[in-house]
């Protein structure tokens, strides 16, 4: 169970950025994490009484057997501790019965905490996507700019204009011919097309 929800975690947030900031995505994967971790300690914890409540069971059943035989002798102490016996087996029981309440409980809360983060990813995805194709449809290159020309190499420290004023083109012009979405960012080494009257 805890490497199933882990994969899905994993997954989403590989997929893409969810509308909660990386922060509070942090503080919700590691509740969670506390969760699992409690879930975890719960049912090692429930086990353990299990097995305990099983070895008691089985002692007391010899127990019984072994007095049931000495009742004929010991029939008023016999029925003592017949008591005390089925006192502490509707004990146990009862325990059981809680434990077994409250893992169920803690685990409806993960759930649903789980379907509420994946939820809120979803919708991050969907609100990413829905930008992104705003953007894209948004930015758009002309075709009208000289089909002549060279290829320049950037080199460290030129921009776009610095480029344009030196072969004596056009900032529009290098911007169209490349589809350059950031005249800003142009990374050294990229090789731009200059056109030329």
């Amino acid at each position: 169970m805890k490497a199933s929800l882990l994969r899905i975690l994993c997954v989403t947030f590989f997929c893409g950025f969810a509308s909660l900031s990386f922060g509070e995505f942090n503080v919700e994967v590691a509740n969670l994490k506390q969760d699992m971790e409690l879930v975890s300690r719960e049912l090692a914890g429930l086990r353990t009484e299990v097995e305990l409540l099983r070895r008691e069971n089985a002692q007391l059943r010899v127990q019984v057997e072994q007095s049931q035989r000495k009742h004929s002798s010991n029939a008023g102490v016999s029925n003592n501790v017949l008591q005390r016996m089925s006192d502490r087996l509707l004990a146990f029981e009862t325990r059981l019965n809680q434990n077994s309440d409250s893992q169920i409980t803690l685990q409806k809360s993960i759930d649903s905490k789980m379907r509420d983060l994946i939820s809120q990813m979803n919708k991050g995805f969907d609100q990413v996507q829905s930008s992104s194709k705003q953007v894209s449809s948004v930015q758009s290159f002309s075709k009208d700019y000289p089909q002549n020309g060279f290829v320049h190499k950037v080199e460290k420290g030129e921009t776009v204009s610095s480029i344009a004023k030196k072969y004596s083109s056009s900032v529009t012009w290098i911007i169209n011919a490349n589809q350059i979405v950031d005249p800003k960012k142009v990374n050294v080494g990229k090789e731009l097309f200059i056109p030329q009257k």
